[in-house]
């Protein structure tokens, strides 16, 4: 019954003699022949083979010595390097942590062969605690079952070096780094999508690929849902619950992505970074929409016009020009409009309380304020780099983006050509008029080319249309060969 008895934590499962010779690879250290010389070498106690003491541990205490006698190893080795050598020629990387290199793993000729217990301990490379194990955890065939979760290192929070988020796992980084690189590695075996993590290729597995029935009903309005979580978020619609409370307001939330979306106004996080002109944004949706501004493509077209347009939103607007259906209705003055967005710029140019008409030039703006300053010439927002003094919020930040943050963002490369630009079309405007000279948006009046399209409409403005009818008006140029067709 002795020799059942783990000499360690006095456990009756004791399975791996003290004494037995260890196949081991450093030759040089005396101490690693067996594991009775490791703990005198470890800890002050006499363990003498015969002396009528249990000669036999547990597996767990024989994992927990070998972590010990490692780490014990490794002090002395480092000691000896540091008192033999110059700390100038050690070379600190203060960034990636020292894992014990383990030489081999104990070999034992017992009944129950317990190696499979041994290798996790060493590969994971963490302390296992007695305590957390019981007979309920043996297998049938004699081996430790071992919930690798509870074993796994965790070295704490990691900061993100580009929006300075924190992770709590190496996992979880380099995760949230996909963000930044855009890079999707994980493929969907059915459809061409990729996806930056296996949660998402998942989620999408499983909502695309995957036969589900709505099984849970809501009793309220009788709408069906696959998953039962989803159910209980449709509930709080009837309810009004919002567990969810923003941390800088009071603003509260129905569903933890919202909160976290709006916590981001506060922050000023943004995560998702566009891979092509690194402009970032608050949400993913966002940036999706963002994308279309690289793209020339047109899925939409219009089957009554043919005119084609890059989303179905886009597409869904446009028909709303040949319906000419008003539906949105102002509340102060009753004036209808065909879509919602002109409805918000009347309200915000005609009945916002910043709004007003100016009594010099007798005209409405929404920021009668900021307007009347140009009269007065008053200019109180002040640049703090050069002092230059602006009249509104928005010209000094413009101000600040050009001259001074984004001024030399970027470059011409074309010969000996070294200008620099603020911003992309600044420098695609430059390419066109100075290094090629062609004129891509030409005028169907009169055949005039113009490098931007602002300048083909301030053109079709001033020279072929009517300012008071708004209609195209027929240009001079023109005018004589109509005649002559006649």
């Amino acid at each position: 019954m002795v020799n059942k008895i783990c000499r360690i934590c006095l456990d009756k499962t004791a399975t791996e003699s003290l004494f037995d010779t260890i196949d081991t690879q450093n030759a040089d250290d005396q101490y690693s022949t067996n594991m009775a010389l490791q703990m005198m070498r470890c800890v002050n106690v006499d363990v003498t083979e015969g002396d009528g003491l249990p000669d036999r541990i547990c597996v767990r205490c024989a994992a927990e010595l070998a972590t010990t006698y490692e780490f014990v190893r490794k002090c002395e080795i480092s000691d000896r390097t540091l008192r033999s050598a110059n700390l100038s020629d050690i070379k600190i990387d203060v960034k990636v942590e020292f894992e014990p290199e383990i030489k081999s793993e104990p070999q034992h000729n017992t009944e129950h062969d317990d190696q499979d217990s041994f290798d996790l301990f060493f590969t994971e490379n963490t302390e296992i605690s007695c305590d957390s194990y019981d007979d309920s955890k043996i297998r049938k065939d004699g081996k430790v079952k071992i919930d690798r979760r509870k074993l796994r290192h965790k070295s704490g929070p990691i900061r993100c070096g580009i929006c300075g988020i924190k992770a709590l796992c190496r996992s979880a980084m380099d995760s949230h780094m996909r963000t930044h690189t855009g890079e999707k590695p994980f493929a969907c075996d059915s459809c061409s999508s990729m996806f930056s993590s296996k949660g998402s290729l998942k989620r999408h597995i499983t909502t695309h690929h995957t036969k589900r029935e709505r099984t849970f009903i809501c009793e309220t309005c009788g709408n069906s849902f696959f998953t039962k979580y989803a159910i209980i978020t449709h509930l709080r619609v009837h309810t009004d619950e919002r567990p969810y409370t923003c941390p800088y307001c009071s603003k509260a939330f129905r569903q933890i992505a919202s909160m976290i979306r709006h916590k981001r106004m506060h922050t000023g996080e943004k995560p998702f970074a566009c891979t092509i002109c690194l402009k970032k944004f608050t949400d993913k949706s966002h940036l999706r929409r963002h994308m279309y501004v690289h793209s020339n493509e047109k899925k939409f077209t219009c089957q009554l016009c043919n005119k084609s347009v890059k989303t179905k939103n886009a597409l869904n607007t446009h028909m709303q020009t040949h319906t000419n259906e008003k539906h949105n209705i102002c509340s102060y003055c009753g004036m209808t409009f065909s879509l919602k967005g002109n409805l918000l710029v009347h309200i915000r140019r005609m009945h916002s309380e910043k709004s007003g008409d100016c009594s010099i030039c007798s005209k409405t703006f929404p920021d009668l304020e900021a307007h009347m300053r140009k009269h007065t010439g008053e200019k109180p927002f002040m640049c703090k780099l050069c002092d230059q003094c602006f009249a509104s919020k928005r010209s000094l930040s413009n101000h600040m983006g050009f001259k001074h943050e984004n001024a030399s963002k970027f470059k011409c490369s074309i010969g000996e050509c070294s200008k620099t630009f603020p911003t992309a079309m600044m420098l695609e405007f430059h390419l066109l008029k100075q290094h090629t000279n062609h004129t891509p948006y030409v005028c169907h009046h009169c055949s005039r080319g113009f490098f931007r399209t602002s300048d083909l409409s301030r053109h079709l403005k001033v020279s072929h249309m009517d300012v008071a009818t708004m209609e195209p008006r027929i240009s001079k140029r023109v005018l004589p060969s109509i005649i002559g067709n006649e």
